[in-house]
């Protein structure tokens, strides 16, 4: 019987402890100070909380944003073929470099530097080679080929995903690259 009541008395006191927690709280805030010759505004409640609402939404897409890390290694998950190496990052400035394995014997090897913008989520580039590397039967390079260079393009960042879009290299636009 006793522990019954300890049991029950206990419970009553934690229920009271946690519904005694629970506080909310308005909060005015003035930005603006009117002048002599200005009149005073009126706001809502309404229209204050829609305004600190926006506000703290807003704050919170630049903090996401902000926390971005393109840099490490990347992995196409269309063709699992291709690898996308970024480095760097000071003054969102980062240098690429893309393998693709064709073979044992062959690659083809993108090399860049692109800048993130950090509101559109799109990290350019315009200085990009593309070169086919032979390789010899120890490993070594026999030959390299080179495409073309000062190529264009972007890699779009979305939902933790890099996708490719060349502007002269249309193969390369399947690529969605995924940490």
């Amino acid at each position: 019987m006793k522990t019954k009541l300890f049991a029950a008395l206990l419970a009553l006191v934690l229920t009271l402890a946690l519904a005694g927690c629970h506080k909310t709280e308005n909060v005015d805030v003035s930005t603006t100070v009117p002048t002599a010759t200005e009149a005073v505004e009126t706001t809502t409640e309404a229209e204050k909380t829609k305004e600190a609402e926006e506000t703290s939404e807003t704050v919170s897409k630049t903090v996401i944003k902000n926390q971005i890390s393109l840099a490490g290694t990347w992995e196409d998950k269309v063709s699992q073929r291709a690898v996308l190496e970024v480095r760097g990052g000071q003054n969102q400035t980062y240098q690429l470099h893309v393998h693709w394995g064709d073979s044992a014997f062959t690659s083809d090897d993108w090399t860049m530097t692109g800048t993130f913008n950090d509101s559109t989520g799109e990290l350019t580039y315009k200085n990009c080679t593309r070169k086919t590397i032979t390789f010899d039967e120890n490993g070594g390079t026999e030959s390299e080929d080179v495409h073309y260079t000062n190529g264009t393009g972007k890699f779009i960042y979305k939902n933790g995903e890099l996708s490719w879009q060349a502007d002269n290299d249309s193969d390369v636009n399947i690529c969605v690259f995924k940490k």
